[in-house]
């Protein structure tokens, strides 16, 4: 479901990143669905892709082409520390700890690589296994991830030596989530591979690099550092002045009125795919509202009303450009754009894709032309906006990049 609703809106790719900026002239396309035969047309019901209508007719298009978008200089700038928190997540990642040889008993507190095996009455039991385990013998957890063990489990690793094999008696608690092991004695037989150090980033040498970085050296991995960010950001940057650009037309350009039963359309296929994806089997959508999210249904339809609202108003003034601008359809483009679609969406096949939108894979591929071109124009005006970057304030901090978030839905 989640495919479907993200797919559903406009998806806001960059057709130049795949395939190169559309012109004018050539073989204009009509945003109005050129690929339908007269044969599928007649097959086509039941999907708000499935709609007839010209954007330009609901479009009072203003001047889009002087663009202006300001973005902040340091939020596109790759800094030292930047930098050294890369490094950092690539040691967490790969080897955080490595064996202290001045230590062989374990003390409580100590990080600690072992393998075990947990038995049940004398058999192993599913799950209970693992090799080159980091325990944190302080926090009865998983040293790197974090997640913690039952009561006790670490408990008899605390005064075994290096090389020693120990057991230890568990009993998992009662409301243990396996019927199996819920309530139930166990043990756990462990052994202890070292005794760890954390690598800090200042003591790492070009021989750790080699063996855990897939770096030829310690300054390889700060430049690998150093150009990965940098293509984040200018990712991001690119990113940023095309949403700068959808909100600059959607100011200079207005929606007159939207396509008759279009917006309902949408809307009612986003609470259908809603219900089905996130409601539990026989749970009522109100229900989960108010259960999970603490608000009734009216309030969450309005929501959801006012998200497609903007959706539609980009796409409509989008597709108005395209027209307007006689932006060219190019069969090899579209293409390479929706097979990064196909790819970054999951989807099996490109007529997956488009089954999963309309009734038919035909309006699917017709709602993909319309994208596409909108997206081309989007494309057009980006390439010519004027992009203004103002510096930081005296005594602010740079924002440092940040993970890209899934597209979701809101």
């Amino acid at each position: 479901m989640k495919r479907k609703i993200i797919a559903i809106l406009l998806v806001c790719m960059a057709v130049s990143s795949a395939a190169g900026c559309g012109t004018k002239g050539g073989a204009a396309a009509d945003t109005e669905t050129e690929i339908l035969t007269e044969g599928t047309e007649a097959a086509l019901s039941g999907s708000s892709l499935d709609l007839k209508y010209n954007a330009e007719d609901y479009v009072k298009l203003g001047d889009y082409m002087n663009t202006e978008v300001t973005l902040k200089e340091a939020d596109y700038t790759v800094t030292e520390e930047s930098v050294n928190n890369y490094v950092d997540q690539l040691i967490s990642y790969s080897k955080p700890y490595l064996p202290d040889e001045t230590k062989t008993v374990v003390e409580k507190g100590d990080i600690v690589d072992v393998n075990y095996v947990g038995k049940k009455d004398g058999v192993a039991f599913d799950g209970g296994t693992a090799e080159n385990q980091m325990i944190d013998t302080g926090a009865n957890a998983d040293a790197v991830q974090g997640t913690g063990f039952i009561e006790g489990f670490s408990d008899a690793l605390i005064g075994a030596k290096v090389g020693e094999t120990v057991d230890g008696d568990v009993t998992f608690p009662e409301d243990y989530q396996s019927e199996e092991l819920k309530g139930q004695k166990v043990t756990f037989t462990f052994t202890v591979n070292s005794i760890g150090k954390k690598v800090e980033r200042a003591n790492i040498d070009d021989a750790y690099a080699k063996e855990y970085l897939q770096a030829d050296s310690v300054e390889a991995v700060y430049e690998t550092g150093r150009k990965t960010l940098e293509q984040e950001l200018e990712n991001r940057k690119q990113s940023d002045i095309r949403t700068g650009v959808i909100e600059a037309v959607t100011k200079s350009c207005s929606v007159t009125s939207f396509p008759e039963g279009l917006l309902e359309a949408r809307l009612e296929e986003y609470m259908t795919s809603f219900q089905e994806y996130y409601c539990p089997e026989g749970t009522d959508l109100e229900e989960f509202l108010k259960n999970s999210y603490n608000m009734t249904l009216e309030q969450f339809r309005n929501e959801r009303k006012a998200d497609q609202e903007t959706n539609l108003t980009q796409e409509l003034i989008l597709e108005a450009i395209a027209k307007k601008e006689n932006i060219e359809f190019k069969q090899e483009e579209f293409d390479s754009y929706i097979a990064n679609v196909v790819t970054n969406g999951g989807y099996e096949s490109k007529e997956a894709l488009y089954e999963s939108l309309g009734s038919s894979a035909a309006s699917g591929e017709a709602y993909f032309h319309r994208v596409f071109l909108a997206n081309k124009a989007c494309d057009m005006i980006a390439e010519q906006a004027k992009v203004t970057y103002t510096k930081e304030e005296e005594g602010t901090e740079a924002a440092l990049p940040t993970e890209t978030e899934e597209l979701t839905a809101e």
